[in-house]
């Protein structure tokens, strides 16, 4: 059994020059991460997909703090302009080659200060053997757009398109994708259904207990800002998908959401989760093993 475990962090703070902020700046930035190492071993994790960790000393610390349990590492460097995509994966089993992406599909906007993209990792598990495992996070609707807007779901239906065909590259027969797709079964259902017509299979609402309701956006959530995002539903936007080329032999054992407690103390104010997302942690198990444990 491999347990895969995918989180945006929400550590918004991105700025040009290192002083003119581009978005607003994520609220109690300190406190959450330095609670995050914690919160993210206590899921038991084997694979760990991180989003919008854009800054360098936040990405070296959390990588500082887990390394006993999560010796390998990757997106510690990008390769783009100005902060790169903020995807940054970490694992307890060895990571053979990690390549970075930036969607080619991208709102004008978004290209002044980050880069929407993937983390394509080759990892080699136990119990799973080698798998490509890509960390990505896509658009939402830009500055100012709705995510459920046209311009926001067309590009995103691009950035899907280069998703499929990266999980269609040479490598691994087994393709392991978890991340941010701004996108699910109850907002911009098209660009979810994109990838399940792809033959990926949403692991989430394939286990048992994930085809209740399993939201990681929660209007209620104090850490989300602004009007427009309280505005959204509650739904499952953070998602962890499968692929095998060839026949199917893996079978996922479990799903929940987690990181969802307020346990973050931030001074005056209530208690915070650690992010304005909540996590999605996945049992992906080969299939002789799930039949034996059903016996």
């Amino acid at each position: 059994m491999a347990r895969f475990l995918t989180l945006n962090t929400f550590l918004l703070e991105v700025r040009l020059f290192g002083r003119v902020p581009v978005y607003p700046v994520a609220p109690s930035i300190e406190p959450r991460l330095h609670a995050l190492p914690a919160a993210l071993a206590a899921t038991g994790a084997d694979v760990i997909a991180l989003q919008e960790v854009f800054r360098r000393p936040h990405r070296l610390f959390l990588a500082n703090e887990l390394k006993v349990d999560y010796p390998f590492v990757a997106g510690l460097r990008h390769s783009g302009l100005p902060l790169g995509t903020g995807l940054m994966v970490l694992s307890r089993h060895p990571i053979g080659n990690a390549d970075p992406h930036e969607f080619r599909a991208a709102l004008v906007e978004e290209r002044i200060a980050i880069r929407m993209g993937m983390l394509d990792c080759r990892i080699d598990l136990p119990d799973l053997g080698e798998v490509r495992f890509v960390d990505f996070h896509l658009v939402a609707g830009g500055l100012g757009g709705h995510p459920e807007g046209r311009r926001g779901e067309t590009c995103r239906a691009r950035q899907i398109d280069e998703l499929i065909a990266l999980a269609r590259a040479p490598g691994p027969p087994t393709t392991i994708m978890a991340g941010d797709l701004n996108a699910g079964r109850e907002a911009s259902p098209a660009n979810y259904h994109q990838l399940l017509n792809a033959g990926f299979r949403d692991c989430v609402t394939e286990a048992a207990e994930g085809r209740g309701a399993a939201m990681t956006w929660d209007p209620e959530n104090p850490l989300i800002t602004g009007e427009l995002n309280r505005s959204l539903p509650p739904q499952r936007m953070d998602q962890v998908f499968l692929r095998e080329a060839g026949s199917e032999h893996l079978s996922v054992d479990a799903a929940k959401v987690v990181l969802s407690e307020r346990t973050i103390d931030v001074g005056e104010a209530a208690p915070v989760p650690v992010s304005d997302h909540y996590g999605v942690a996945v049992d992906i198990v080969i299939r002789e093993a799930a039949a034996e444990a059903t016996v």
